[in-house]
């Protein structure tokens, strides 16, 4: 049974390939997907209110997903965020477990982890 396609998950990763590819995975398992190239372009978009689940890189120029969970965090705006990074270095790992992201996911990622994760992102409400 796939969930309503209702459900917005955000991809935000500077990466086209990755970004495309995910979303695109997003969509296959029966969501709606939303792909942003960078922090502030999320940030600047009307959809952080719609989205269900935030799946975003960890490590981008300008501002990393970190400080953008920080800076959505800052504005009232909780949103389950699972982390992907193709560095996992164990500063990476560590900053992700203190931040309040629900996992950090290795690229190149693995379909059933994402789903998986997504689903528990939904039930997170």
């Amino acid at each position: 049974m796939h969930p309503p396609s209702t459900e917005l998950v955000s991809i935000v990763d500077d990466d086209p390939f990755v970004r495309t590819a995910t979303s695109s995975l997003v969509r296959s398992l029966g969501w709606e997907a939303c792909e942003f190239a960078s922090a502030s372009a999320f940030l600047a978009s009307d959809m952080a209110a719609r989205t269900r689940c935030l799946v975003c890189d960890v490590q981008m120029p300008a501002m990393d997903g970190i400080q953008l969970l920080d800076q959505l965090l800052r504005r009232g705006i909780r949103i389950p965020t699972l982390f992907i990074t193709a560095f996992a270095s164990t500063r990476v790992r560590e900053r992700v477990r203190v931040s309040t992201a629900l996992c950090l996911i290795e690229k190149p990622i693995d379909a059933c982890e994402l789903e998986a994760w997504i689903n528990r992102a939904l039930e997170h409400d």
